[in-house]
Formats: C-alpha cells, sequence, structure tokens
C-alpha cells in the first residue's frame, strides 16, 4: 500500500492525504489567530552545517588563518579546560556574531548534562539525535523520536516555520548540498512518520506551498556528476520528477550550470525546483581520485535562492543546509571535511552579502549552527578531551576522529540581526566551557509562539450616538419656564473582540494493520474510529472527524541511508 504523505495547503493548515485514496469526515474552521507580543523579524535565514561542531569550525580556521577558537583541553587535575586563544574570535563574518551553544538531544535521548559531557569522553556517544528529529525539533520547536519527520512522538503532524511563515504572506525555501528530500530539508517542508520515505516527502515538498526546492539527488546522474545507463529514483518517485521537469507543475525546473547561474541575477520565476547534475551530494560522494564535480557551488545555489525569494515584500523564510559536512563526519574523511565546511562557509558569505546589500540587519535575523556533531573530531590522542593544534595552516590541525556516528555535544549557534536579544535571552543554561546555551526547540518556539504570530485585526467600535439638542425656553406671555429635554444617554462603545486560539485534542487510539512502503519500510496504516482534530498554521484547525490512513511504524534509520 502506497505511503501516507501530509500535503501543506494554503496558510499553514495541513490535510493527510494518501496517494491512493483518503476518507475526511467532519469540518474546517478557522479560529482567531493570538496576538503577537512582538514585532518579529522580517526575514529569516537558516544555515545549517549538518554534523557541524566547534571542531569542524576550527578545521576550517585552522587552514585559512593558521588560528583556532574553540579548543578544549584535558588539565592535570582531569578537568577538562579552555585551551589556545578561546578567549579570542575573529572579528569579520559569521564567527564574531554573538555565540551561544545549542543542545541538540531527541525526545527519547539524554539530556545534555555538562558534567558527564566534560568528565566522560563516552558519554557524548550515548544515543544521539538523528537529523531527522533534530531537524524536527529545530523547525516545529517540538521534539520527536529518530527518523520522525515534522511529526511529534505520537506521529501527530506538528506545524513548522515554513508553513507559518507561508501563512503569513511570507515566501519560503529550503537549499541543500544532499538530495533535497534527505532528513533536514524535509524536516522544513514535509511531514512523514519515515525520513526514508524519500518520494512521500518528495512528493510533499512539490505540491506548491514552497517557493524554492533546491538540492542535490538527480536520477539521472551519479555522483561523479556522469550520466547513468538508467535513471535512479531513491530519493523522488518517477511520476513527481515527470511532472516538474515536464512542465507539469508550478515550478520552474533548472538543472544545469547555466540555470544556476542565471538565477542569482535579474528576474527570476515565482517558484523554482532546481536540482544539479549530480546524485546524491554536490562534491563529497565524487570518486577519491575525481576532480571536483562541475556542478554549481552551495554559495550559488543559495544565491539564487534568495534572488527569487526577495521578490515577497513581506519577507521570506529559507533554510540552507551544508548537509554533507556530516557525511564526511561519518566517513571520518578529513579532506572532505574542510571542504564541505569551506564551501558552507561561502554560502553563508553569500547571505551576509545579500542582507548587506540587499536587506538590513535590522529587518533580517540570520543564524549559522548544526544539528549535531558528527565523528567525534577532537584533538590528536584518541578518546580524550585534547586540543586540535596547528604548525602549519596549510596542512590539517592535530586531530582524530573518535566516532562515526553523531554524538550529544553542544554545537555552536551563531546568531546576528533583527530578535538576536530574544534568542541571547533563550541561551539561559550555562556551560562551564561553552558558556550559555539554549535548547533546539527554543528558537522555533519563539518564532512561532510570539515573533511570528499573526495579529488578529480589532473589532470596529460602534459609533457613539449624539447628544440630544436642549429645547429653548419660551419668550411668550406669560413668561414660562420650558422645561429643557433629558440629555439622551451616550451609547456605550463597543469592546474590541479578543482573539482566540483553537486548540487541538486527542484522537482515540487508533487500532492499526501492517503494511509494506516505499523504501524497504514495514509500515503500517491507522484508522481512527472517532475525531482526529489537528491544530495546524497560524490559528487554521481542521477538527470534527478526521478518518485517514496513516503510516505507524518507525523506522530509526542511520544517516547515510
Amino acid at each position: 500500500m502506497p505511503s501516507i504523505i501530509r500535503r501543506p495547503l494554503a496558510g499553514g493548515a495541513v490535510a493527510l492525504t494518501a496517494l491512493t485514496a483518503l476518507a475526511i469526515a467532519g469540518t474546517a474552521f478557522a479560529a482567531t489567530p493570538a496576538v503577537a507580543d512582538e514585532t518579529g523579524p522580517k526575514n529569516v535565514i537558516v544555515l545549517i552545517g549538518d554534523g557541524m561542531g566547534y571542531n569542524f569550525v576550527d578545521l576550517a580556521n585552522a587552514h585559512t588563518s593558521g588560528e583556532t577558537y574553540y579548543q578544549v583541553t584535558t588539565g592535570g587535575d582531569k578537568k577538562v579546560i579552555p585551551a589556545g586563544s578561546n578567549a579570542d574570535r575573529p572579528t569579520e563574518g559569521f564567527q564574531s556574531w554573538d555565540l551561544a551553544g545549542m543542545s541538540t538531544n531527541w525526545a527519547e535521548g539524554p539530556a545534555y548534562d555538562p558534567a558527564e559531557s566534560w568528565t566522560d569522553f563516552e558519554w557524548n556517544k550515548n544515543d544521539p539525535t538523528d537529523s531527522a528529529a533534530a531537524g524536527t525539533a529545530m523547525a516545529t520547536g517540538v521534539k520527536t523520536y529518530n527518523a520522525g519527520i515534522g511529526v511529534d512522538v505520537d506521529e501527530n503532524v506538528v506545524e513548522n516555520l515554513s508553513e507559518r511563515a507561508n501563512s503569513l504572506g511570507k515566501s519560503t525555501g529550503v537549499v541543500t548540498s544532499v538530495p533535497f528530500s534527505h532528513a533536514t530539508p524535509a524536516a522544513y517542508s514535509a511531514h512523514n512518520v519515515s525520513r526514508n520515505d524519500y518520494h512521500g516527502i518528495a512528493a510533499q515538498q512539490l505540491s506548491g506551498e514552497m517557493d524554492v526546492v533546491i538540492g542535490a539527488g538527480h536520477p539521472f546522474y551519479d555522483d561523479d556528476n556522469q550520466p547513468l545507463a538508467a535513471p535512479n529514483y531513491q530519493y523522488v518517485g518517477q511520476a513527481e520528477w515527470e511532472a516538474a521537469t515536464n512542465g507539469a507543475s508550478d515550478y520552474a525546473f533548472l538543472e544545469t550550470n547555466e540555470d544556476f547561474a542565471a538565477l542569482t541575477e535579474g528576474d527570476t520565476p515565482e517558484q523554482v525546483f532546481g536540482v544539479p547534475q549530480v546524485g546524491s551530494t554536490l562534491q563529497q560522494g565524487r570518486t577519491d581520485s575525481g576532480a571536483r564535480n562541475d556542478v554549481p557551488s552551495l554559495a550559488t545555489l543559495t544565491e539564487g535562492a534568495l534572488n527569487v525569494l526577495d521578490n515577497n515584500d513581506s519577507g521570506m523564510f529559507l533554510m540552507v543546509e551544508g548537509g554533507a559536512i556530516d557525511w564526511t563526519g561519518h566517513a571520518n574523511q578529513t579532506d572532505r571535511a574542510l571542504e564541505e565546511t569551506l564551501d558552507f562557509n561561502d554560502a553563508v558569505d553569500s547571505v551576509i552579502d545579500w542582507v548587506e546589500t540587499e536587506s538590513s540587519w535590522d529587518e533580517t535575523l540570520v543564524v549559522v549552527t548544526a544539528d549535531h556533531e558528527t565523528g567525534y573530531l577532537s584533538g590528536p590522542v584518541e578518546g580524550q578531551f585534547t586540543p586540535m593544534t596547528v604548525e602549519n595552516h596549510l596542512d590539517y590541525a592535530t586531530h582524530s576522529w573518535n566516532s562515526t556516528n553523531h554524538t550529544n555535544q553542544l554545537v555552536p549557534f551563531f546568531y546576528k540581526g533583527a530578535g538576536a536579544e530574544q534568542l541571547t535571552a533563550l541561551a539561559d543554561q550555562r556551560d562551564p566551557l561553552r558558556g550559555h546555551y539554549l535548547d533546539n526547540t527554543e528558537m522555533a518556539q519563539w518564532l512561532l509562539t510570539s515573533a511570528w504570530v499573526e495579529v488578529a485585526p480589532p473589532a470596529p467600535t460602534v459609533p457613539t450616538e449624539p447628544t440630544a439638542t436642549t429645547v429653548p425656553t419660551a419668550t411668550t406671555e406669560p413668561t414660562a419656564t420650558a422645561t429643557t429635554e433629558p440629555t439622551a444617554t451616550t451609547e456605550p462603545t463597543a469592546s474590541t473582540t479578543a482573539s482566540v486560539t483553537a486548540a487541538a485534542t486527542a484522537a482515540p487510539a487508533p487500532t492499526s494493520t501492517s503494511a509494506t512502503g516505499q523504501g524497504g519500510d514495514s509500515l503500517a496504516t491507522t484508522g481512527a474510529d472517532g475525531a482526529a482534530p489537528i491544530a495546524i498554521g497560524a490559528g487554521l484547525l481542521l477538527a470534527a472527524g478526521i478518518t485517514v490512513a496513516l503510516v505507524a511504524r518507525r523506522r530509526a534509520a542511520t544517516e547515510r541511508e
């Protein structure tokens, strides 16, 4: 049986749709949106170096300047302390911005514990998040299970920042150096119980609500930018691909270098689906002996996305992912880790240039962070907290890899622009080495509950009735004192109607039967006998008896699969 997908609707609402059939009973109604407590940023741009911990940032710093800034070392008393030039940071670029740490645990994983993290090197390897759960937390403010995309631990759909931006009239986009339907871009643009349902995720991404979807995953090319003998529809279904590439969708389809170069300047289509002519990654997956693929850089893809999204005077939300940084961590590839991190840095620079030439820091918030750390990149002594050091910045900093998986370490969270002071306030937990940190749900929660909540228009005021005119005193003989008419009572002014936010109620527990879904996942469908209301998007509510086929079985996937 085909998998169930959840397709975003206009205004941020979500309908649950099956690829084959859907039974819906009940009605949908709009609730009055809550009043925002503050004016939020017009534009929000989040750049995620997937897997990019502090030492990935310093691996690039060591190469470009011969300096490191975020190193730690174990002292003689076995306590871990800052090492090197941690007190000083670059004075230019994103590393000069405000900096906090960010915790990354998934719903059932161990919450970050500074004492455990800095006294037990192995603790950081204990049951870490995957990119689906981390991306969902960052995109929705809700923690979930590993492999969940845009759903909570009970598999209920939760609103993401792209949907909220859309409901506020803003443009939305995702850009990545790995497949566009992979976990992190999916978390900002889709809802699915399994990150491995690439076809279902891609179908949602191309349903029309996202304005820009750009990433690797071309079914007709391999990882060396060479044509395949037969197409590989791993990351997108054939029907969706053909519709998008044959002009049967609302998206302008781009794939050549010339296409993407042209997108960075001048007039643009309203919606863009772009897939460079490469398989799973722009560069990381190419063969070891191969030259760099002749495809656009992540910076070029980012510049093109910005040129599309900034056509909207209401603003934008954009997520840019350096997704292959994570893949180098899994593979412990130092050379490719440096290459991917430097490419990601270039994409950050392109965003900074856009803000300073086309927007301003007064109306745009930019965040540079990671969803988790991958590979446990550390100093030269394996299994210990030792600093990476630099002898010749043309060589690699001394280092070791201590895992092929993710870790629970804090990741850096750089931020600048509109709303920066609110983010500073959210970073109210303290780590002895990294300083203040926030949780990976807190930025999205702030935007969704305060900064990006639509203001309800006030109810009209009833006009006040005019006061009656006093009757004049009579002047004829005999003189008589005329009694004045009483003054009419003023009609009360109608009070402004209070806004109401609708809340969803929990559905009855469903029964389930198993089925097999795309990609070999063993999936289950569930049907509810009663109502299954869902609260979604800028105060819109779908309510009263939704009966739907729902994928039930979770599959915790590895990051590379």
